[in-house]
């Protein structure tokens, strides 16, 4: 189901990207790469900043990258997260059409 707003449209991807954010630990890492700018930061990082159970983390990122929020790209063994800002000024430009 879609709902138009103004010239644009709420589809499901809009809807799975605010559920994506409605936890306060996903909020805490998508604030914490938003700072952290294009070149994100990697899990072992963003695992200490934050002081999120490994388990947990991994968890909380896969719920974001499914949501649309997230890139991932892995460096040697390591695996670093960046926000895709595309997603973010979609679900903005959704909400402030209708304001």
């Amino acid at each position: 189901m879609k709902l138009k707003v103004g010239a644009l449209q709420a589809e499901e991807r809009h809807v799975e990207g605010f559920r994506a954010l409605s936890h306060l630990t996903r909020l805490k890492i998508f604030f914490y790469l938003v700072r952290k700018g294009e070149e994100g930061d990697s899990v072992g990082n963003i695992l200490a900043a934050l002081e999120v159970a490994g388990p947990t983390l991994s968890h909380h990122l896969d719920i974001l990258h499914r949501a649309g929020f997230l890139r991932a790209r892995r460096e040697e063994r390591f695996i670093f997260y960046s926000v895709r800002r595309e997603m973010v000024s979609d679900l903005v430009r959704l909400l402030t059409a209708c304001c």
